[in-house]
């Protein structure tokens, strides 16, 4: 199965080509810009450019990961928007994969003697986004948007040793750190994305949008957001752009 593989949802534009092979994801070409902004004007040309220098031909693909968030919306949307219409077009699956789940996987095979892994991207504006995950993959913090001043308590209540990953770790109090291992990883690469791509399931077709922030909706407070378990995403997914 071939895969094409975009993130769009942060300050990279990057996209791969991939096969499953074996259990594991066979990265054929990739390709990652850090813009900033801008994707919309990069995207289409760039995933051109990978097609042809890997070889393949648009109707050779087999299935589309694509990040749904949470992030900047602006890049969430031109992101999804684009897989859904070659999805749309070649008539395959869209797969939508989460920017803090493909963070996770990474520090999940970095890191094995934490009892807990929790992704934290900056969120801007006093907020960070969160979700953790105990060794064994059981959800404790659902993504969630959380104010800056309410992370430390959010993360006291989670297993110990922790290991931390994401362009967020940064906004956390440096008196709390022990006990934590850190990750020195921004976002996540785009081969992480890839093999989440390869192994879920399709959970809305076309892919939805994660949006967690709207347009004057402020974060939730720590209460609200310490898990037991996996939960519904449905809460804080749009089903459409």
């Amino acid at each position: 199965m071939v895969q094409l593989s975009i993130d769009t949802c942060n300050a990279l534009c990057a996209v791969a080509v991939s096969r499953w092979e074996d259990g594991r994801v066979q990265l054929v070409a990739q390709n990652t810009q850090d813009l900033g902004r801008g994707h919309a004007e990069v995207l289409t040309g760039q995933i051109a450019t990978l097609l042809s220098s890997s070889g393949l031909l648009p109707a050779d693909i087999d299935r589309i990961a694509v990040t749904k968030g949470p992030g900047s919306f602006t890049g969430q949307r031109v992101g999804l928007a684009t897989a859904r219409v070659l999805a749309a077009t070649l008539k395959i699956d869209a797969i939508g994969v989460g920017v803090l789940d493909a963070l996770l996987l990474e520090a999940r095979a970095l890191n094995s003697e934490s009892l807990a892994f929790c992704a934290i991207n900056d969120a801007r504006r006093e907020a960070a986004y969160v979700k953790a995950v105990d060794n064994s993959g059981t959800v404790l913090i659902d993504d969630s948007l959380i104010p800056v001043d309410a992370l430390a308590d959010a993360l006291a209540a989670l297993p110990k040793p922790l290991c931390l990953i994401g362009s967020g770790v940064s906004l956390l109090p440096a008196e709390n750190a022990e006990d934590q291992k850190i990750i020195d990883t921004a976002l996540p690469g785009i081969l992480s994305i890839a093999e989440l791509g390869h192994t879920l399931t399709v959970e809305t077709n076309p892919a939805a949008p994660l949006y967690l922030r709207g347009a004057d909706a402020k974060p939730q407070s720590a209460k609200h957001v310490l898990r037991s378990g996996p939960q519904d995403h449905d809460s804080s997914t749009r089903a459409a752009l």
